[in-house]
């Protein structure tokens, strides 16, 4: 008779964009760049100032995404509802070009990666294979997210209008570590993650 051991891999991002992330103010959201076995996959990571206990991680969680604005501009819109516990909701300035290649590569790989830091500093990682159905929003409105000219001043006013009735109903986390794509270059500044189990 043999033990059977499963062996997690590695995960590896920037050092720095971890870095920034960790001292930037609760509650928040980023995004990024992840490799898993030599694969590089989007990143969508979010600290909490809760923290979900496990039986609630146990059952995942619902992923979805909008865009929101006028003619004029757009926002995405991210929401992650932990089931029989709360929804967090980030909305994303798609004029931004780390939001642009972060997206690009989710669509491209059909994969992505969410990183949760809970308040106690513990770290959960999910990974899902994105579904045809579930790209329809990103790849129809691609074109649009690729020559965004959404202002500061527009996604401000847009994230205030949000916060006041926000849909689906949950906390706003804050849309931190942006603008610098050095922080999506894994290679030069990298940090591995070894799983717990």
């Amino acid at each position: 008779m043999s033990n059977i051991y499963y062996m997690l891999p590695k995960l590896a991002l920037n050092r720095q964009f971890m870095s920034d992330f960790i001292t930037a103010e609760l509650p928040c959201c980023a995004l990024g760049m992840i490799e898993e076995r030599n694969e590089q996959r989007g990143l969508l990571a979010l600290r909490l100032n809760d923290t979900i206990p496990h039986e609630v991680l146990n059952k995942g969680f619902r992923f979805g995404h909008t865009l929101l604005g006028t003619s004029l501009y757009e926002v995405v819109h991210f929401a992650f509802e932990f089931y029989d516990y709360k929804v967090y909701n980030v909305l994303i300035n798609p004029n931004d070009p780390m939001v642009q290649k972060v997206l690009d590569m989710m669509i491209e790989s059909r994969d992505y990666f969410i990183l949760l830091i809970n308040k106690n500093n513990n770290v959960t990682a999910f990974r899902s294979d994105i579904s045809e159905e579930a790209l329809t929003v990103l790849k129809d409105n691609m074109f649009r997210i690729k020559n965004s000219m959404t202002t500061d001043l527009e996604y401000q006013r847009a994230l205030a209008g949000f916060k006041r009735n926000p849909q689906p109903s949950g906390e706003v986390l804050n849309w931190v570590c942006r603008n610098n794509m050095a922080y999506l270059d894994i290679n030069k500044d990298r940090l591995e993650l070894s799983p717990s189990k």
